[in-house]
């Protein structure tokens, strides 16, 4: 009997962190309060760490100064360190950069519960330098993630996503990439939630040659109350958000650029027809864009990111826009991201 004892004892000891893990899934309600820590500094094989992702970070001049890629940029005299992961940089100038802006991170149950993708803790540092010096030697160019405010090792609220500090942080970080890297046009490609901002920046910027937007968020309001139809708990301020599709008047015309939009028709996060409805805008607009539909293999039908560097590395070769489309249309180009 006591031998039984010992054994179940020891049985449970060696599962229960397993199990506490399962139970301590970190998670807010709709209406839950987040609580803000100072911003890690992961390093190489580090991981991220979702509690920031979740509940958001601080940092400060002094703190984002041993920050690698760190840049300190305020707007409306609140700053944030954002983070940047540049391959292939040139020392005296860089007349064409690619710039990379990932999707959200922080997802959303019907009942408005939030927490952060499961494959959020798997990333490092060391895991995004290898995926920009790939796209970097696909391109032929230099390649950098912008970390969004408040994930992969950026300070700020991810709960605050959407709104224009977001857009206006990311805009200036690019400012300072710019003067620090002499860079003279950007291509920049988003996904998702990072195509919300490549749009956006489109909009405001006339150093950006070109765009590529892969399952983009580029009809908030549209995106926002599909949404909303099928949640419990319905957002908290649409008017709060910042719509890419209200500013297409601002984009440059002379001369104007080129414009990629990647999207699966059975697409369940970001709908097909909110982003057809962007596409149909541009053309409104007198632009010309490429609208590729393509087959994410995933089980949302949403993971497009891969076509889409694939597609910034090709405009940054020089490819046309018809060769382009035929290489992400070719059979075997499907990738699970």
């Amino acid at each position: 009997m006591q031998r039984l004892l010992r054994w179940l004892v020891i049985a449970i000891m060696t599962t229960w962190p397993a199990h506490a893990a399962l139970a301590q899934r970190m998670e807010l309600s709709a209406i839950a309060p987040t609580a803000p820590r100072e911003l890690a500094v992961p390093h190489a094989s580090e991981r991220f760490d979702p509690y920031e992702a979740l509940h958001g970070s601080f940092s400060s001049p002094v703190h984002c100064a041993v920050v690698p890629g760190g840049l300190w940029i305020e707007v409306d005299g609140k700053g944030d360190c954002l983070r940047s992961y540049a391959q292939g940089l040139n020392e005296v100038d860089n007349p064409k950069v690619l710039v990379f802006f990932s999707g959200d991170v922080m997802l959303k149950t019907k009942a408005g519960v939030r927490f952060v993708s499961p494959g959020y803790e798997r990333r490092s540092p060391d895991a995004i330098k290898r995926d920009m010096a790939r796209w970097s030697e696909q391109a032929g160019q230099p390649a950098i993630f912008l970390a969004r405010p408040g994930m992969y090792g950026s300070s700020g609220d991810h709960n605050q996503r959407r709104e224009l500090r977001e857009v206006m942080l990311t805009e200036r970080a690019l400012d300072a990439i710019k003067r620090r890297h002499r860079v003279s046009a950007f291509i920049l490609a988003g996904q998702s939630g990072g195509g919300h901002i490549a749009a956006s920046l489109l909009n405001r910027r006339r150093d950006v040659s070109a765009v590529v937007l892969s399952s983009a968020l580029l009809s908030v309001r549209e995106v926002t109350e599909h949404w909303d139809k099928r949640r419990t708990v319905q957002s908290a301020n649409i008017q709060a958000l910042h719509d890419p599709i209200d500013y297409l008047s601002r984009i440059r015309t002379d001369p104007k650029p080129l414009i990629f939009v990647l999207t699966d028709r059975e697409d369940r996060i970001v709908p097909y027809a909110s982003q057809l409805t962007y596409v149909r805008r541009l053309q409104a607009a007198g632009f010309e864009p490429q609208h590729v539909l393509l087959s994410a293999t995933d089980k949302s039908r949403h993971a497009l990111a891969r076509h889409g560097q694939r597609a910034a590395a090709l405009i940054a070769r020089g490819e046309p826009a018809g060769a382009i489309r035929a290489a992400l249309e070719a059979p075997g180009v499907q990738t699970v991201e």
